[in-house]
């Protein structure tokens, strides 16, 4: 008796199911070359750090001291990077905020750092693009105007703009939740407090990380998933970031990688960070349009929002339908035997 293979792929396949937008969003992000696209966006980013912290720590220097905003940062960097990448952002800092002398080079400065801070947002644009159209027949973008640049560096100054300010909120809630903690922990007879008050503040950093990948993933251009979809992205990058970044940290603290590359030690430890979080960045959008594309409608919405632009399979050629012949009818007006 033959083995029938029928019943088994239908059982595996309902298996795979819950996992399958898994499957597809790892073969969607290789098929983008998101690797390489993570190594591009390292290499911007290490060109745009400088003017990109400067820009960042002038906005918040309008509600906070500078020295505390520096050292906030520098700690931040510290816990995650180690002290070899905390080293070179505190160098890239100082490098930005040096004088220049004369009104012509004042000017400059200013249009250069602008220029640098936003260059890294053209090249994610670019990347995100090529995330949401690979694999889709999707007409090449057009020749875009001089001016398009200028409009795409300023919705990258602009995408600075409210980073900084939700760096803000998470500095002063961060800070709250701390000195609240303090306070409950030696006044109130609370045990457990403290620790509720750690683990809200852990939400509240969740929170911030899930805005700032939803708002980087709505910069790139081309067909995005819906907004609910962009949001179950945000969150599965948010979570990988959050558990990533410790693991990171681990790697540092264990693997001997400042002693192996010398005097640049400290630049490699800072490329591997940002090449590290660009490659969860393309992952979680690569999540977002594979979750839309395999999941059933909600309240009612359409189900897959890449149809329209989706390949359409090749047309098959229809068989002709055989016609019965009819006998010939007589003209009006003749004889009928």
């Amino acid at each position: 008796m033959a083995f029938d293979l029928t019943l088994w792929k239908h059982r595996a396949t309902r298996l795979l199911r819950p996992v399958q937008p898994v499957i597809d969003s790892v073969q969607l992000w290789l098929q983008a070359d998101g690797l390489r696209m993570s190594a591009a966006l390292s290499f911007y980013g290490m060109l745009s750090l400088s003017p990109l912290l400067l820009l960042i720590v002038a906005l918040l220097g309008w509600w906070l001291d500078r020295s505390v905003i520096e050292s906030e940062l520098l700690d931040q960097a510290s816990a995650v990077m180690g002290n070899q990448g905390a080293s070179v952002l505190k160098a890239a800092m100082a490098s930005a905020q040096t004088k220049k002398e004369g009104l012509l080079a004042s000017a400059l400065s200013l249009v250069l750092l602008a220029s640098g801070a936003t260059g890294v947002f053209a090249e994610l644009q670019n990347s995100l693009r090529k995330l949401w159209v690979v694999g889709r027949d999707v007409p090449p973008e057009p020749a875009k105007p001089w001016w398009s640049m200028a409009t795409i560096r300023l919705r990258g100054l602009g995408y600075v703009v409210v980073l900084g300010l939700m760096l803000l909120v998470s500095m002063v809630l961060s800070t709250g939740l701390k000195l609240a903690s303090d306070w409950a922990g030696t006044v109130l007879p609370i045990a457990p407090l403290g620790q509720v008050m750690l683990v809200v503040n852990e939400l509240v950093s969740f929170a911030v990380s899930v805005a700032l990948f939803w708002g980087v993933m709505r910069l790139g251009s081309g067909p995005k998933p819906p907004t609910r979809y962009l949001v179950f992205g945000a969150m599965v990058g948010a979570a990988l970031f959050s558990v990533g970044k410790q693991a990171f940290a681990w790697y540092l603290s264990t693997a001997a990688v400042v002693s192996a590359y010398g005097a640049a030690g400290s630049l490699v430890v800072l490329l591997m960070w940002i090449y590290f979080t660009s490659a969860i960045l393309l992952y979680a959008a690569a999540c977002a349009r594979a979750f839309g594309a395999t999941q059933p409608p909600v309240f009612g919405m359409p189900r897959n929002w890449q149809d329209p632009l989706a390949v359409a399979p090749p047309a098959t050629a229809q068989p002709p339908v055989p016609t019965t012949p009819t006998a010939p009818q007589p003209a009006y007006g003749g004889l009928q035997h």
